[in-house]
């Protein structure tokens, strides 16, 4: 597949190999390794972990609808059992995902998919001073009353100030979600950094079991996005913010101005992360949105 770039957008041709775009290919030398799920291959999907001890990837899966029992990803992630938090959360905006069908459920709940002696309960931040943080927020999954339900799953949480969780990080996601209705298609990666040298602290909880488990409070957020649009084109930015209360606007979102501050390429994001986002994407197509951001064409 070739990636052709015209005015800051990149377009993609053809192919009669249907692995070409989305790895596994020789087009695709950075993709995940094919192990036989389909679901690590998914353009949303970052790299795995190379140290996938203690690192397990999941996949939650909802009701298109609640009439329709056809089953669709509701989103991913790569969960870091030292940390007790996500790598990073991934999903997709399309023509069924970002149907609104639901609202907000307030369905917390422990996510049992995962090992015992990872899991959280529901009031695992009381008294830390620290609210519970979606990742894939409420708001990006109500295509049915189910898709919703699962994003109060705790694995989905991070500790997160409740001034930033509820104005500055939630403007970034409503932005995002207004995209989503713009574009044919939306790749969406976020997270919290939970690197040793970037976190604010770590602290104890009890999971289910009554052990003693340590959870790591993130120093920073970032979001990276990758936008199919409907001319078969594509281009991508990130966002990566610092996790504070940022002086008025502790009540209301940012400006699209404001919102430009934080935003950086691709390649400088996974520079921050130490994660090879869109690694299923093309290389010529991957090499070419990852390495600048057109910001003009993204409408703030």
């Amino acid at each position: 597949m070739l990636g052709i770039i015209v005015s800051g957008m990149i377009w993609s041709c053809d192919s009669d190999d249907p692995y070409d775009k989305y790895g596994g290919s020789s087009a695709n030398a950075n993709s995940n390794a094919w192990t036989g799920n389909a679901d690590a291959m998914r353009l949303e999907v970052p790299a795995w972990s190379k140290n996938r001890k203690g690192v397990r990837f999941l996949t939650h899966y909802a009701n298109l609808t609640d009439e329709n029992h056809t089953k669709i990803l509701d989103y991913c992630m790569e969960f870091d059992s030292a940390t007790t938090h996500s790598r990073w959360v991934a999903f997709h905006f399309n023509d069924s995902t970002k149907k609104t069908r639901s609202g907000r459920t307030d369905a917390w709940d422990v996510d049992y998919t995962l090992p015992a002696s990872w899991r959280l309960p529901t009031n695992a931040y009381s008294g830390t001073g620290y609210t519970r943080g979606h990742l894939c927020a409420s708001e990006d999954r109500q295509f049915s009353t189910e898709a919703n339900q699962l994003t109060f799953l705790m694995s989905n949480m991070s500790p997160q100030i409740y001034e930033f969780n509820g104005s500055y990080w939630a403007g970034f996601e409503s932005k995002v979600r207004d995209w989503a209705n713009t574009y044919k298609a939306l790749y969406v990666a976020k997270g919290g950094t939970i690197l040793t040298n970037q976190r604010i602290r770590m602290f104890p909880t009890k999971n289910v079991n009554g052990k003693d488990v340590q959870v790591a409070v993130p120093k920073y957020y970032f979001m990276a996005i990758l936008a199919e649009t409907k001319s078969g084109s594509y281009q991508a930015l990130a966002f990566w913010m610092e996790h504070k209360v940022y002086p008025g606007y502790t009540n209301k979102y940012p400006t699209g101005d404001v919102m430009k501050q934080h935003v950086i390429s691709i390649d400088a994001l996974e520079e921050l992360t130490g994660i090879d986002f869109f690694c299923n994407l093309n290389d010529a197509l991957e090499n070419a949105v990852e390495k600048s951001v057109n910001i003009n064409a993204w409408k703030f």
